[in-house]
């Protein structure tokens, strides 16, 4: 192999580059949204050196402040949404992140697409499934990868469990179960505003486990669901949002799932599922701050839960940025497919009705 020295020529240069392929390329980048989830994503951006972070677009003084002060972003320029149009029409953009509010995602994320350029964009795509199938239409006729944010998808623990059950192991599938609490509980202000379905701890909290039902359950439509919530937290009462929630779905094979889901666990972020089949059973539990335990005459102990969503699925949302770029690439299609999206938004859809019938409702 060529080694390179002060003294190398160009030609050894251009030699070496043959050796390794051709130019790797960076992909310019725009972000979209400088609060909650943009910050929170912001480290891994910058992290990947296959991204190239081109501008941000935030219509908040203050979250377009923090976020520069935080990152060093004092070279990055900062935009406000009446710049999208012109910025959107830059040739060099590659891609966009979208981490604003799920009411404008839809929206957001068709007029990037239809602009030419790839979009990721933090779950859900949209809020009803019309405007998902218009997120995918777009992203088809403009032929850029499209990828929502399930980052769940791309946790080890749970893509581990999502393997032994696709190979086959468990044997048949009968009863699967899910848990998600949350910790810490999020702001009144946030758990005010986050959606507009009138039951968030379903369409914006629970979305992810009945995204992980449709992977492990190959998209099966269920046969009917019902949902029970109820508001422990007086404040949450009042502006009739419920932090607790269980569902039941019956599937026509003859599976039964079950969710229950919190928006505050004390102890720590609680994430939790069981895959029962006819041949075995698969634990998907939660890892630990450390895998340390301690034990003595009186007793054991091992360290606490992580203490939210950055911490425990620091990993996977790291791996879905990689994921997005190997799509840039074109060595990956994206793993959120359209019709389990479409899926997913139906099962909240008809989720959302038994919640307001507080019955059962059927497929």
């Amino acid at each position: 192999m060529t080694s390179l020295s002060h003294t190398a020529t160009q030609s050894d240069i251009r030699a070496l580059s043959s050796q390794h392929g051709s130019k790797k390329k960076r992909f310019n980048i725009g972000v979209l949204g400088a609060g909650r989830i943009g910050r929170m994503h912001m480290q891994n951006v910058l992290r990947n050196r296959k991204m190239s972070l081109t501008w941000v677009v935030e219509d908040s003084p203050e979250a377009s402040s923090a976020l520069r002060e935080d990152f060093l972003l004092q070279d990055t320029p900062f935009y406000s949404s009446g710049d999208l149009p012109r910025l959107l029409s830059d040739d060099s953009l590659d891609a966009v992140l979208i981490f604003t509010s799920t009411p404008s995602h839809a929206s957001l994320t068709c007029q990037a697409l239809e602009s030419g350029k790839a979009v990721f964009v933090e779950k859900p795509a949209g809020e009803t499934r019309e405007e998902i199938r218009q997120c995918f239409e777009a992203s088809e006729k403009a032929n850029r990868p499209f990828l929502i944010g399930f980052n769940r998808r791309f946790d080890p623990t749970m893509s581990e469990a999502h393997r032994r059950v696709s190979s086959g192991d468990v044997g048949k599938l009968q009863y699967l179960r899910f848990t998600t609490r949350d910790s810490p509980k999020p702001s009144y202000d946030f758990l005010k505003s986050c959606d507009t379905t009138g039951c968030n701890i379903l369409a914006d909290l629970s979305v992810h486990d009945v995204d992980q039902l449709v992977w492990l359950t190959q998209s099966e439509r269920p046969e009917h669901i019902y949902v029970t919530t109820h508001a422990h937290d007086a404040t949450m009462a009042e502006f009739k949002e419920a932090d607790a929630i269980g569902v039941m779905i019956k599937y026509p094979s003859g599976i039964i799932a079950s969710l229950d889901g919190f928006r505050e666990s004390v102890y720590g972020y609680d994430i939790r599922m069981e895959i029962f089949g006819s041949d075995g059973v698969v634990m998907a539990n939660n890892p630990r701050e450390t895998s340390v335990t301690f034990d003595r005459a009186d007793g054991g102990r091992e360290n606490r839960l992580h203490y939210s969503f950055p911490q425990r699925f620091e990993e996977s949302f790291r791996a879905e940025l990689g994921h997005f770029v190997d799509c840039l690439e074109g060595k990956a299609t994206p793993l959120i497919k359209k019709e389990e999206s479409l899926l997913v938004a139906e099962i909240i859809d008809k989720g959302l009705e038994s919640f307001q019938k507080k019955a059962p409702v059927y497929f």
